[in-house]
């Protein structure tokens, strides 16, 4: 599962450089109206959020295929102390 895992992180990460790149080849982030440190500016924010939401759902799909949530679900707690009262 990690290598998919693996696979599916750069995979995403590979086509939102590419998208970047082709988008700087073709202008330059001219018409934008920003520099250069405008630009990196706002390919690292996209990189960065686009990276943290594949890993949260990517995390997501891995807790769900790893069924340790329906584990949880059915626990019997019913003798368990909790030290309440």
């Amino acid at each position: 599962m990690r290598k998919w895992l693996v696979t599916f992180v750069l995979g995403c990460f590979a086509a939102v450089v590419f998208v970047l790149a082709a988008l700087w080849a073709f202008s330059g982030f001219a018409g934008l109206g920003i520099g250069l440190w405008g630009a990196l500016a706002l390919a690292g924010g996209i990189i960065f959020t686009v990276g943290l939401g594949v890993g949260l759902m990517a995390l997501i799909f891995a807790s769900d295929r790893s069924n340790k949530d329906e584990e949880v679900g059915h626990l019997d707690v019913g003798h368990l102390d909790t030290g309440l009262r």
